[in-house]
């Protein structure tokens, strides 16, 4: 069974206080107000855009993995650490504080969303199975090796699809779910939380973390994505 213990006490207090009419002050240490630069939907879509970006990155180690390479365990547990901070413990936290409660009431999205919740406990349980394999990775260890492949496949094979079916199906409509409260309220207590997670600068620090493995790992260019010609011939 996965663990239902998603939200610490510590992070959903967090986002407790990024919510209602104080979150606009208490934000930052200047107690200046946030700006909100981008709408409610956009950031937990960029959101989604880092944590892809952390599923290539493992998906390039399984292939190095499957054809008996050696893989740098600083890359691969760099990576499950980025996805555990950044996803876990923030992303899934705000969806659970700010997504999910916006559609209480609404049967139409009510079994989609037991299924993100329990797609949630599964990702915790899954990253906490693999980081201490890749941080111990070791090419000669037939068991451990093929764990760490199947626990890659497991986590990449459900995120994409979860936040496929969030982007498709569930955040278009968060425009319109709660007419009690406005669209703009919304992006603001989102944005909050997210810096309050993981500061003014989590943001830009965890595109570094993922350039520096995608780097690593000779996938840093866009462009390494693309099929050669020999690949469409």
């Amino acid at each position: 069974m996965f663990s239902k213990n998603l939200l610490s006490r510590r992070n959903f207090l967090v986002l407790a206080g990024a919510s209602g009419a104080g979150l606009l002050e208490g934000c930052s240490k200047s107690r200046r107000p946030v700006e909100t630069t981008y709408t409610a939907i956009e950031i937990l879509e960029r959101q989604h855009g880092i944590n892809r970006r952390a599923l290539a990155i493992l998906d390039t180690i399984k292939n190095e993995i499957n054809a008996q390479m050696d893989i740098s365990p600083e890359i691969a547990g760099g990576a499950v650490g980025v996805i555990e901070t950044f996803m876990i413990k923030c992303h899934q936290l705000m969806e659970e504080k700010f997504v999910f409660p916006a559609f209480a009431g609404t049967q139409k999205t009510a079994d989609l969303i037991a299924v993100l919740r329990k797609q949630h406990d599964a990702a915790s349980k899954l990253t906490g199975i693999l980081k201490p394999l890749c941080v111990n990775f070791s090419q000669n260890d037939e068991e451990k090796r093929r764990e760490t492949v199947k626990m890659i496949h497991l986590l990449t094979r459900m995120s994409q699809a979860h936040e496929s079916w969030e982007d498709t199906t569930l955040f278009p409509l968060l425009r319109v779910v709660d007419p009690g409260k406005s669209y703009a309220r919304l992006s603001s207590e989102v944005q909050a939380a997210e810096t309050n997670l993981i500061g003014r600068d989590g943001l830009d620090e965890t595109l570094q973390k993922i350039a520096s493995y995608e780097n690593g790992l000779g996938i840093g260019n866009l462009a390494s994505f693309t099929p050669t010609p020999e690949d469409l011939s």
